[in-house]
């Protein structure tokens, strides 16, 4: 197939077959909100099929009425999933270009500053600096910066081509690689997407038309299929909406007498009733149009394709209704680092760290995918944030500045991977791993094997105290922090303790750990910071990360160690033990009479004792059958 005209190639392809249809849906979903998932879909294969593993965007092009090309944009070469429009791209470039000027003039700022530091010692006056105030990501009085709420650039609003008369037909060309390169082929995709009749059109490119097996997969065995959405109105229409309403509320009264049957609960609530016809009313108003999937089927294989068309439009009716109701994930992400910055981070060090895997799971019996990764992508996030600092203190943001410490810091790894990253510090651990022997020298001496009493502690060398998976020392983090101006945290709970013992508290309309994160957000802000509650890109259920300000400076130092007793009384605070070293108990092996046993033997010195008490015990058996064999004559 020629790829210059796809507007003509798609008349050729329709010659082929007609539409038929599959599946159809009523939706209270709008036009708009219909574009806007369409182009998401359009410009991510993932959010409808995610089996395809790597994708990339050839190019997107425009046409009028006429057919007349009115623009052509060409992609550039990626595979990461993250795609920007043309404007986002040029915004992209702008602000890296700023970031180039910026350093250079960091460093000529820091040599015009040595100059004068050496100005300043020839004349005595080496005290005599200006500081300058520079913005943080927190304001001085602990308040968060509005600036850091960085919007993700995928969740664009819609684009400008859908809302310009003037264009008729958006066309995407797409290159999809499945998951098996070994067994399925990639596919080149066109999608046309057709204002006029509200028409998405998702078509594979094949050499051979009537060869169904070019194919890979994952893809539907079709020629091609077609999304529609059309339109209802609310009074030419309103016949056909309270059929669709009929059957909406028929097929909920099945599905709520299957639930009671399995339940076994025969209690009728007269409100019920009432509720439904209330609900009737609002959803007659609500019902906006009915999407349908169309399909050109090969004319010797034609499968079955019910199933499929209607996850896709259930999927379809999801987006776009809560694009209507204004959806906001769970997940607050991104909110300190934009995902572009964080992601490219995370692959350059993905790269340099992956020889950690080598040898990983013999050591420490675990899975190296879960956890070497799961500091990577920690340690990314933390130079992310290191490197803003920087930026926004006046220095240079590649220059490794900050020290931190780890307090439990377990296998050690991200201590590992920050060093080898240039920052300096250490790790503290209640115990060392043997995992630990497998990192440099330099790095080993960083690690220490110690017990933390977190009450009378303070770490004045650091900028920066990390907890991550720290266990009972969690709440104990802020609390260590508060006692510095100059100190920020990174935490990241994950076993639930407070300031004394278990954490038992638990509220079961929102779980256990969103009600201990809660506890610790409560704690931070006790002890005098505002922080971010952050969900972090990691491969792990406990990924909700808390990121601090600096100490509110109004608060006096009296004040905040009052803060910290109430904290204290509040768990019924008695003393911080550590915990007790746990002692693994392995079981020995048995030896048979007349076999040989290291254990007793006698010409080892070590095994005098064993082999005196074993004699003894054996001198106490043969006694004691004796005297029952006496008392047995006896008894006789």
């Amino acid at each position: 197939m020629n790829e210059t005209n796809y507007i003509e190639e798609n008349e050729i392809l329709i010659k082929l077959g007609k539409w038929e249809d599959v599946y159809s849906l009523p939706t209270r979903m709008t036009l708009e909100s219909f574009w806007y998932t369409m182009e998401k879909w359009s410009l991510n294969p993932q959010c409808m099929n995610k089996s395809a593993k790597k994708f990339s965007l050839t190019n997107k092009s425009t046409y009028d009425k006429n057919n007349q090309q009115l623009s052509n944009y060409i992609f550039k070469k990626n595979l990461s999933g993250i795609f920007l429009n043309e404007n986002e791209e040029k915004e992209k470039e702008n602000y890296e270009k700023e970031e180039k000027e910026k350093e250079k003039e960091d460093e000529n700022d820091e040599n015009e500053n040595k100059l004068k530091k050496q100005k300043h010692k020839h004349h005595g006056c080496e005290n005599d600096e200006d500081e300058d105030e520079n913005e943080n990501i927190f304001k001085q009085d602990g308040s968060i910066e509005k600036d850091i709420n960085t919007k993700d650039i995928n969740e664009s609003e819609l684009a400008i081509e859908y809302l310009d008369d003037k264009v008729e037909t958006i066309i995407y060309k797409r290159h999809l690689i499945p998951r098996l390169l070994n067994r399925d082929p990639s596919i080149d995709e066109l999608v046309y997407h057709r204002k006029s009749s509200n028409q998405c059109q998702f078509i594979p490119m094949l050499n051979v038309i009537d060869n169904a097996r070019l194919l890979p997969f994952f893809y539907p065995k079709v020629l091609g299929f077609n999304i529609i959405y059309q339109q209802l109105d609310s009074i030419k229409d309103k016949d056909l909406i309270n059929q669709l309403l009929e059957k909406e509320i028929n097929d909920e009264i099945e599905k709520q007498k299957k639930q009671k049957q399995k339940q076994k609960k025969n209690k009728s609530n007269p409100n019920k009733e009432k509720k439904k016809e209330e609900q009737q009313e609002e959803e007659i108003i609500n019902f906006k149009g009915i999407l349908k999937i169309q399909v050109i089927y090969f004319k010797e294989f034609q499968p079955k394709f019910d199933k499929t068309s209607k996850q896709i439009l259930e999927k379809l009716n999801r987006w776009g209704v809560n694009y209507e109701i204004g959806y906001k994930k769970k997940a607050n992400l991104d909110q300190i680092v934009p995902k572009n910055v964080f992601l490219s981070m995370y692959e350059e060090m993905k790269q340099r760290y992956k020889t950690m895997e080598e040898g990983w799971k013999e050591v420490t019996q675990t899975d190296p995918q879960k956890f070497i990764y799961e500091d990577v992508a920690i340690a990314a996030y933390l130079i992310c944030i290191w490197r803003k600092e920087n930026q926004e203190n006046g220095k240079s943001p590649n220059k490794p500045t900050q020290r931190f410490i780890d307090i439990g810091c377990g296998n050690g790894l991200l201590v590992h991977i920050l060093n080898k990253e240039g920052y300096d510090g250490i790790g503290i651990d209640l115990r060392s791993r043997k995992i630990w022997a497998k990192y440099d020298d330099q790095v080993q001496k960083n690690l220490i094997e110690e017990a933390i009493l977190p009450k009378d502690t303070t770490f004045e060398q650091y900028d920066w105290i990390i907890g991550n998976h720290s266990d009972e020392l969690t709440p104990w983090v802020p609390y260590i922090t508060s006692k510095l101006p100059n100190q920020r945290f990174f935490l990241l709970p994950c076993c639930f303790y407070n300031f004394n013992s278990r954490f038992k508290e638990n509220d079961t309309r929102i779980g256990k750990y969103s009600c201990y994160l809660n506890y610790i957000e409560k704690v931070s802000n006790e002890c005098g910071f505002n922080v971010i509650k952050e969900t972090l890109r990691i491969p792990s259920t406990k990924n909700i990360a808390f990121i601090s300000s600096l100490r509110d400076p109004t608060l006096t130092d009296d004040q905040l160690i009052e803060r910290r007793q109430k904290l204290l009384k509040s768990s019924n605070y008695i003393d911080f033990k550590p915990r007790e070293r746990d002692i693994k108990w392995v079981p020995q092996k048995k030896y048979q009479p007349g076999q040989y046993n290291p254990h007793l033997d006698p010409l080892n010195p070590n095994n005098i004792k064993r082999i005196i008490r074993k004699e003894n015990k054996d001198k106490e058996n043969k006694d004691k059958e004796n005297k029952d064999k006496e008392n047995k004559q006896e008894e006789v």
